[in-house]
């Protein structure tokens, strides 16, 4: 059995609020299968530390064009930022986001 424990930042939080509904259900279950029931440090095509370093993050999740940002405190993951990516803009709370 996992022992993770999923933490989402006020600013993660907020940003998660601002997606319609559908969006939410899909963040939410791929949230729940790739992180929590599965070892969110073993990276895959869709999950993997990120390849420079970055003051936010340290992993993260590809679900379609939505982004989550994660890094991992012992047995706790905590999302920082949730965005969208447009072309080659990551797009967090309708600004262009620079990692």
């Amino acid at each position: 059995m996992n022992h993770w424990r999923l933490v989402l930042t006020p600013a993660a939080l907020r940003q998660y609020k601002r997606f319609p509904a559908r969006v939410r259900t899909l963040l939410k279950q791929a949230m729940k299968e790739r992180l929590i029931v599965q070892n969110p440090t073993i990276e895959d095509r869709n999950r993997f530390r990120l390849r420079r370093a970055s003051l936010y993050a340290d992993y993260e999740l590809r679900v379609q064009e939505w982004r989550v940002f994660y890094r991992m405190e012992g047995e706790m993951i905590i999302v920082e930022l949730i965005g969208k990516k447009v072309g080659n803009c990551l797009v967090i709370e309708g600004k262009e986001f620079v990692l």
